[in-house]
């Protein structure tokens, strides 16, 4: 089996750079985080080049979204869009995962590696691992949800329930 591994990154440093993009974004201490609006605005000033694509269902047959670095290019599906438009928490994940991908994972920074077995690369090292951590912590950061339940983090920060845990636990 074939597997991505990414440049070894903790979750400290992944947390470092969610804080930076809240800071860029003047969005340092708001509790909801506007990453539809990040993703049209705040990335094509961090990098000109970069444009989102919303697709119709069909044309990403096992997909929600999908990230192309080096086209400098997220493609999303429109149902996905729209629902994280309305605030579906899953949704807005799952476009911060994307987000989390397009900055953390620029070409050269994945290899390729032949295992027999997934379990054989650390969290640190698995893009997905990576990007999971980048969304919760864009969208949850530790200076947001202390002291707050797992339903006021869902609420506030536009979570879903696991993601609000996840969160929580990892402070």
């Amino acid at each position: 089996m074939t597997l991505y591994i990414a440049k070894p990154t903790s979750r400290r440093n992944i947390r470092e750079l969610a804080n930076t993009i809240r800071k860029l974004a003047g969005m340092y201490n708001e509790k909801y985080f506007p990453v539809v609006e990040f993703l049209e605005w705040g990335l094509p000033q961090m990098d000109s080049l970069f444009t989102p694509e919303i697709v119709s269902p069909g044309e990403m047959k096992n997909e929600y979204a999908v990230t192309y670095p080096e086209k400098h290019l997220i493609r999303i599906q429109e149902d996905v869009y729209e629902r994280a438009i309305s605030g579906s928490g899953r949704d807005r994940f799952t476009i911060a995962h994307e987000i989390g991908h397009y900055i953390m994972h620029q070409p050269g920074s994945i290899a390729l590696a032949r295992s027999l077995n997934v379990e054989s690369v650390p969290p640190y090292k698995d893009p997905e691992w990576q990007a999971n951590t980048f969304a919760g912590e864009l969208l949850a950061p530790p200076h947001i949800i202390k002291g707050l339940s797992v339903k006021e983090i869902a609420m506030c920060c536009g979570v879903s329930l696991d993601v609000a845990r996840i969160q929580l636990q990892n402070i």
